[in-house]
């Protein structure tokens, strides 16, 4: 497993489903979505005008929002992972 640092988080990807009628597959071009993933593991901040780590907001097990370009997309035997910094989060779904 990976263990991130000052601030990041390790999300897990989610695949959206494509819209089907019948056996037609609908394509949707042109609108962009956020990617979605759902947390595997989180760091603390460091803060350095304190000198603390700061815990973060987020919980393992999280589903949220990423932009699209806003994540770096790894492999690690074999699994896809995104790590992303606390701030890049867009929200998360309840």
């Amino acid at each position: 497993m990976i263990q991130p640092l000052n601030g990041h988080v390790i999300l897990a990807p989610i695949e959206t489903e494509e819209q089907t009628i019948g056996n037609i597959i609908i394509p949707d071009l042109g609108k962009e979505k956020p990617e979605i993933g759902e947390v595997v593991n989180v760091s603390a901040t460091f803060n350095w005008n304190t000198g603390e780590y700061k815990k973060t907001q987020l919980e393992i097990g999280d589903k949220v929002l990423i932009p699209k370009l806003g994540a770096m997309r790894i492999s690690v035997e074999g699994v896809d992972y995104y790590i992303v910094k606390e701030t890049d989060i867009l929200g998360v779904i309840k």
